[in-house]
């Protein structure tokens, strides 16, 4: 199992994400970050599991919200890259790559 680091910018996304979603219904916060951190443990296992974006690229969506996880396979690690809506602003995360 390859370590998991996650790109500053992406750590924000997640925060702004779930203190949005707080906002329009209490516990969905909490909801959010357990479906990413069970999806980043399924990432850090299985890394070819994600869909293919570019490359080393992959996706991987969150199973009760519109967001995917943008992550790179690297030699030594999985970089998440963002943490992207899913009808929102395709790739505009691929300068962090």
């Amino acid at each position: 199992m390859k370590p998991v680091e996650i790109h500053p910018i992406a750590e924000d996304e997640i925060l702004e994400a779930a203190e949005y979603l707080e906002s329009k219904s209490e516990g969905l916060s909490d909801r959010l970050l357990n479906d990413f951190l069970r999806v980043v443990g399924r990432i850090a296992e299985y890394p070819e599991s994600g869909f293919q974006i570019l490359g080393k690229v992959r996706g991987a969506r969150l199973s009760d919200f519109h967001y995917d996880i943008v992550y790179k396979i690297e030699r030594r690690r999985i970089y998440i890259v963002a943490l992207a809506h899913q009808s929102r602003k395709p790739g505009y995360w691929r300068g962090r790559i």
